[in-house]
């Protein structure tokens, strides 16, 4: 089975309304394609709240946070300045695909590799 993860870095986007975040992923986390859920937060450098998810089907999973976080009005904005999203493959982490990235020069997998 695999991973999504999606960490937030607030101080990236220091407006960013936490509590809507954490509510449209415990939305993505109802749905009955998403077999387990961890959501817990953080500091190292900086402070991170990180939001993972099983699902057998990778790319619906990827579509659904997606259309909730990345693609909603509110949070969309938020989310491309304050996230970054990855996948874990079929070796776990040592072969995970970068799905997003608050910095546009970090390259990123293809949602179709999924």
């Amino acid at each position: 089975m695999h991973s999504i993860s999606v960490q937030v870095q607030p101080h990236l986007s220091p407006r960013i309304p936490m509590d809507l975040v954490t509510q449209a992923f415990e939305a993505v986390a109802k749905s009955d394609r998403v077999s387990r859920h961890l959501f817990d937060s953080g500091h190292d450098a900086v402070h991170y709240y990180n939001y993972t998810f099983g699902a057998d089907d990778r790319r619906l999973l990827w579509e659904m946070i997606r259309t909730n976080l990345y693609n909603q009005t509110e949070l969309a904005l938020h989310m491309r300045r304050a996230s970054m999203a990855m996948c874990t493959g079929d070796c776990g982490w040592d072969d995970y695909l970068l799905l997003f990235h608050y910095d546009p020069q970090v390259p990123r997998a293809s949602a179709d590799v999924l």
